[in-house]
């Protein structure tokens, strides 16, 4: 029988989200200056990698005689909930 293994996704620390946030929303708005727009660029990349990270992780976790992922797993990933919400004590 397979060993429980804890399912060890990677996140953005709050800080940097809040500032994903912010500079995403500059950027939709087609207000964000140069320097906000590398650093935007920048936790784009630092995003994607994490996403990599992730979806490496699940699909060792999807692997013949391990156990399943969550079937939210994805969900978190992103930071929302099968219904779409951000989890309690995040930013909206």
């Amino acid at each position: 029988m397979a060993k429980n293994v804890p399912l060890a996704l990677k996140r953005l620390p709050a800080v940097k989200q809040r500032q994903l946030d912010v500079l995403l929303e500059k950027n939709s708005e087609g207000k964000i200056s140069p320097k906000e727009w590398a650093l935007l660029k920048a936790l784009v990349q630092e995003v994607e990698q994490l996403m990599a990270a992730n979806a490496k992780r699940l699909v060792e976790l999807a692997k013949p005689g391990r156990n399943a992922a969550p079937t939210n797993a994805v969900r978190m990933i992103i930071g929302r909930n099968e219904r779409g919400q951000q989890p309690p004590g995040q930013r909206q």
